[in-house]
């Protein structure tokens, strides 16, 4: 996968292999429902005090939800003008547009904070960090979900490295 700015200026992932724009596609997947374990550290009580975990959950998780389901659909939509070359087993070229780059940003982070959690990553297998006892085993759940966490940690940090000097107009006075 080659990252570069598209003429436009957009963020702008080409080459990318069909295998890793299969894995891409399930960014969209609801969080909560596709790993409930995972989810957990998405929206943690703001600690132990029951009546404020209660208004928590009936006033501040609702909107969060709903925040987030909107920057899904945002990704959605922009996964689903995906391209592919001609032929199955040719690579796919993905342009994010620049108002969609929050969205991106906040989905990635999401899903990769999920998969983290569900599967048990730790900080050594996240740094990718191996010994011969512990080897990258992809016919696993767990090993798949190592390889997802890293793509979309490397697309996270090619999307904030093209914001460099990069100005919104609407934040202009």
């Amino acid at each position: 996968m080659i990252f570069e700015l598209s003429k436009s200026g957009n963020p702008l992932f080409r080459e990318i292999h069909p295998l890793l724009a299969g894995l891409l596609r399930t960014i969209v997947e609801d969080p909560w429902e596709r790993y409930p374990e995972g989810s957990t550290r998405l929206l943690p009580p703001p600690g132990d005090n029951e009546e404020i975990c209660l208004d928590w959950q009936d006033h501040v998780q609702p909107d969060l939800r709903r925040h987030f389901d909107s920057e899904r659909t945002a990704v959605e939509r922009d996964l689903e003008a995906m391209k592919q070359g001609n032929g199955k087993k040719t690579p796919f070229t993905l342009e994010i547009p620049r108002q969609n780059v929050d969205a991106w940003l906040v989905t990635l982070n999401v899903i990769r904070l999920a998969l983290s959690t569900e599967f048990q990553l730790g900080e050594t297998e996240l740094n990718g960090l191996r010994t011969s006892d512990s080897p990258l085993d992809l016919t696993t759940a767990r090993g798949l979900a190592l390889v997802q966490v890293n793509l979309f940690a490397f697309m996270q940090e090619c999307i904030i490295s093209s914001m460099d000097g990069y100005v919104d107009d609407t934040e202009m006075g």
